[in-house]
């Protein structure tokens, strides 16, 4: 399906730990969802509470949910996922195997009795558990919609995600500690992409007494954003106690038009 539409939604930016309030309403409380249109199929990366504000899917004969890294900002939001309470819809997620245990087996732990009254599988979609395997293509028509991944510096391990289609690239770099070295390797991954979303959680001086917590500062985004040769930079994964004034703040000092801190409900047309 040549010319196919390919399109990047932010559904929810925020890491962490889901904020509200009169102080969060520009760039939103909502955490890890980002979710990409690609012809009739969508793919979510990851499922944070963003993901609870999807929009109606009815249309998209494919849904897909590609899991970064399986902490809770990052799966909070999946049993609120709308599509999970339509009968026989069907959703493929996947995740990677760690520790020897399945992508299901890590999920399942966390919404299981006593911590959640019911499992995913359990829910009246037809809901599929597929351990990750890079690089994953999914059809569609005759064109591919190809993921490809890394591993990244945080605590319990990450995989930055590409997701390619019809030449177009947008790269995820969420909860990575670039740190005082840019890697090479990240650098060639990211090469090129026509939107980069990195993560940026914490101003240079609060890095200072976070160092190993698995996060990144603008500066350090911004120096893989140059490296790299990417169109766009979004700046993501904001810390909780990151206001909208903190962020504008932020956002002026920077002064490029083709870098912003993610916002909610912020869409990207790709092709």
């Amino acid at each position: 399906m040549a010319g196919s539409p390919f399109s990047l939604t932010i559904l929810g930016a925020r890491g962490s730990v889901p904020v509200s309030g009169s102080e969060y309403i520009k760039y939103g409380g909502a955490t890890s969802c980002y979710m990409l249109e690609a012809g009739n199929q969508v793919v979510f990366l990851d499922a944070g509470t963003g993901i609870i504000d999807a929009p109606s899917l009815d249309d998209k004969e494919g849904i897909y949910v590609v899991m970064s890294h399986p902490h809770l900002d990052h799966i909070i939001g999946l049993p609120f996922f709308p599509e999970l309470s339509k009968k026989d819809r069907k959703i493929t997620l996947y995740g990677r195997q760690a520790n020897g245990r399945s992508i299901e087996a890590q999920i399942e732990k966390a919404y299981s009795p006593p911590y959640w009254p019911l499992t995913i599988a359990e829910y009246p979609s037809n809901f599929v558990y597929v351990d990750l395997e890079l690089p994953l293509s999914i059809l569609n028509g005759r064109d591919v919609i190809l993921i490809e991944g890394m591993e990244v510096r945080h605590p319990g391990g990450c995989l930055a995600l590409s997701v390619t289609y019809e030449g177009k690239k947008v790269v995820y770099v969420t909860d990575c500690e670039i740190g005082e070295s840019l890697s090479d390797r990240l650098v060639r991954f990211s090469k090129n992409a026509d939107v980069l979303l990195c993560d940026a959680q914490y101003t240079s001086a609060e890095y200072e007494n976070r160092k190993g917590f698995g996060h990144s500062t603008p500066e350090m985004a911004i120096e893989l954003y140059k490296a790299s040769e990417a169109g766009r930079l979004l700046l993501i994964h904001h810390d909780p106690k990151h206001r909208d004034s903190d962020l504008e703040k932020l956002e002026a000092e920077i002064g490029d038009k083709n870098i912003a801190f993610a916002r909610s409900g912020m869409r990207i047309e790709i092709t």
